[in-house]
């Protein structure tokens, strides 16, 4: 009967425990379970929004920097385009300036022909003039130094 007795006496400590634990123990350790439960799915919940921030901002990133490239790639786009027509510009005022040069050499080569044609037949006519004085002085038939000093002008035009 000592071990009924026994055994009654611990079934009433366990349930005097029980109750113990029951009135003033069970409530705040299921309210810091209950907040621990809470701040891991605050925690979670944080981590998830964090990553979801982060492919978005990774996202926004990488957005940015296709415009940059693509606005990079069209500067540089525009920077050939107008070296090139600098270069076409540049090479048209040197062809006009070419051609000016050329042409005003033209001209200076015509009027310096010119002047030497017309020295040579005003030098050719005072030869000729002379010639003809001395053959005037010479021998005097007009006619024949007429025929003689016109074909001798028509030689000269």
């Amino acid at each position: 009967m000592n071990i009924t007795a026994t055994l009654f006496g611990q079934m009433i400590t366990f349930v005097i425990f029980v109750w113990f634990i029951k009135a003033y123990l069970w409530e705040p350790l299921t309210q810091a379970m209950e907040d621990r439960t809470n701040k891991i799915s605050e925690g979670l919940a944080s981590a998830e929004l964090g990553e979801k921030r982060i492919e978005e901002a990774n996202i926004e990133y990488n957005k940015i920097v296709e415009e940059a490239k693509q606005k990079a790639s069209d500067v540089i786009s525009m920077a050939q385009q107008q070296s090139g027509l600098m270069i076409d510009d540049a090479k048209s005022t040197s062809k006009k300036e070419a051609d000016k040069i050329i042409s005003l050499s033209n001209q200076q080569i015509t009027q310096d022909v010119n002047i030497a044609k017309d020295q040579l037949r005003n030098d050719i006519s005072r030869i000729a003039v002379e010639c003809a004085e001395k053959i005037i002085k010479a021998e005097i038939n007009e006619e024949i130094h007429k025929a003689i000093f016109d074909d001798a002008l028509k030689e000269l035009k």
